[in-house]
């Protein structure tokens, strides 16, 4: 028994000496904290674009469109930097005469904060010809919603052109995640 004892002993104090001598050995590699990577910007078009009717009086009968189109507006957002969200909107290629104001409604589900955000037409460059894709230009509109699920609803502006109507046929929807 006393050999038995002798070992034991012996093992505990090799296991407890490997301890001590590893703990200062193996920490010497010195810990780096890992940057977290800058995420990519991913745009997301609206599952549902805004579908209105914009149109004339008959004030102006030579310039207007008989009946008047349905126009399609298609607003995306676009996300990268943390709780950032660019909106943005593409205008289908349709023969109206009107570009109309667009507003985006939006709510972060995660942590319930809401906004709104007009996006503004881009000014045409009256001294020459306007190309189709520069008739109607939106300025994309940033905005903080902070990190989580976004619900955004976008529609036409509240006011009609002077001299011309617009009805909204159905609003924009669409979600998305937000780092």
């Amino acid at each position: 028994m006393r050999r038995a004892g002798i070992r034991r002993s012996f093992v505990a104090w090799a296991a407890a000496s490997v301890a001590v001598l590893a703990i200062p050995l193996c920490s010497s590699v010195t810990a780096m904290a890992d940057t977290p990577p800058v995420p990519a910007a991913t745009t997301s078009a609206f599952q549902v674009p805004v579908r209105f009717v914009a149109g004339c009086l008959l004030l102006t009968v030579l310039a207007c469109d008989y009946p008047p189109p349905v126009s399609t507006v298609t607003p995306s957002a676009t996300t990268g930097a943390s709780g950032v969200v660019a909106f943005a909107v593409e205008r289908s290629a349709t023969t109206s005469r009107y570009c109309v104001a667009v507003s985006v409604n939006w709510r972060n589900l995660t942590t319930g904060v809401a906004g709104t955000i007009a996006l503004q037409l881009v000014e045409r460059d009256p001294s020459g010809p306007t190309a189709p894709g520069d008739w109607c230009r939106y300025a994309p509109a940033t905005v903080v919603t902070g990190s989580g699920m976004i619900a955004a609803v976008a529609d036409v502006g509240a006011s009609p052109p002077v001299d011309g109507y617009q009805i909204l046929v159905h609003p924009g929807l669409g979600t998305f995640p937000v780092p």
